[in-house]
């Protein structure tokens, strides 16, 4: 952990996207194939490590614009062989902070120029795959009718989407058979409603690991599959009474929803590695939103999760809930002239 909390003092972010085919390196795309603005790209990459930052008083960091001077990079690219999918990321552990080595993976995944193999996650590289993101559409989705199409998510009863419109299985009986009528989150048929995997938020999630390990454990992991909301065979949503963490396993659902944030039980963790934590006070502003009407700026992250409303609870927002919700939009730290940030 001691390379992790030296190496937050100073970090020189280097964004690594182009069109230049000699590079491995691709433009990020949003979930309809269609280039993200540069300057989103960045708002969403400081979004996510201005989370931490607010609560980590030691970290600082700033944008660079070549390899060679900084010590961190995201770089975005057609992963295919590094074991995550196209909305997905990788990134490294707290003991294996090291210098920058952007060669690797620079030309071609997981190897040198020279055909040598690498990987980029041992070398300072948080790779990010090229598709599928978004930064501001992923904020507002007209919350009253999302909540209320996806119901399903958190009941227990009906915890899936079926073509016949009956349950996947019945989440409060263990021995329900699964239902081969059921259909995966990306072929439900409100899919298309939501703008795509938020960039922020696994920015967040990604520099998490690398801040501190492993995804969240139990009991914050949701590991009893038998009775929690079944979203597909092998994962469940991750929701307790125990809280919620931006370190749960993804499963391609979390980023969609209103988990922008820090929250008590990732702060549990930073303080057992020995960081010095700010929580829920912070230096910093937060910034949130909602559609039409609503708008809150508060330094207090206890404030914010309880405007955010939704992570505190086990079952689905009402429709008056939905409406009031705000979402983490901006994260001003103190002494920085304007995060740019704003625009939603």
């Amino acid at each position: 952990m001691a390379k992790a909390r030296t190496a937050i003092r100073d970090l020189r972010v280097y964004l690594d996207f182009d069109e230049d085919s000699a590079t491995f390196a691709a433009w990020p795309l949003d979930k309809f194939g269609r280039k993200l603005a540069a300057d989103q790209i960045a708002r969403g990459v400081r979004l996510g490590l201005s989370l931490w930052a607010s609560v980590l008083p030691e970290m600082h960091f700033r944008f660079v614009n070549r390899a060679e001077d900084a010590n961190l990079c995201f770089r975005f690219g057609p992963y295919a062989r590094s074991g995550i999918l196209p909305d997905g990321a990788r990134a490294f552990f707290p003991d294996e902070w090291a210098n920058l080595d952007a060669e690797c993976g620079r030309r071609q995944e997981n190897k040198y120029p020279d055909g040598k193999p690498c990987r980029e996650w041992e070398h300072n590289v948080i790779i990010m795959h090229t598709g599928r993101w978004a930064v501001r559409a992923a904020d507002f989705m007209g919350n009253d009718r999302v909540y209320r199409d996806f119901a399903w998510i958190y009941d227990p009863v009906r915890p899936h989407y079926r073509k016949d419109g009956g349950p996947c299985r019945d989440g409060n009986a263990p021995g329900t058979a699964w239902s081969d009528a059921c259909v995966t989150f990306r072929a439900s048929p409100w899919f298309n409603a939501l703008g795509g995997v938020d960039l922020p938020a696994t920015v967040e999630h990604e520099f998490g690991h690398a801040l501190m390990g492993w995804h969240s454990p139990s009991p914050y992991e949701c590991v009893d599959y038998a009775r929690r909301p079944i979203l597909s065979r092998d994962s469940c949503v991750r929701l307790s009474r125990g809280g919620f963490s931006v370190m749960f396993p993804g499963d391609g659902v979390d980023a969609w929803w209103n988990r922008r944030g820090v929250f008590a039980a990732d702060v549990a963790r930073l303080k057992g590695l020995g960081y010095h934590t700010s929580y829920p006070r912070t230096g910093a502003v937060l910034v949130l939103k909602r559609p039409g009407k609503g708008f809150l700026r508060t330094s207090d992250w206890g404030e914010a999760v309880r405007a955010m409303i939704w992570p505190l609870q086990t079952s689905e927002l009402s429709p008056g809930q939905a409406r009031r919700q705000l979402f983490l939009v901006d994260v001003e730290l103190p002494g920085a002239a304007g995060t740019g940030l704003g625009g939603n």
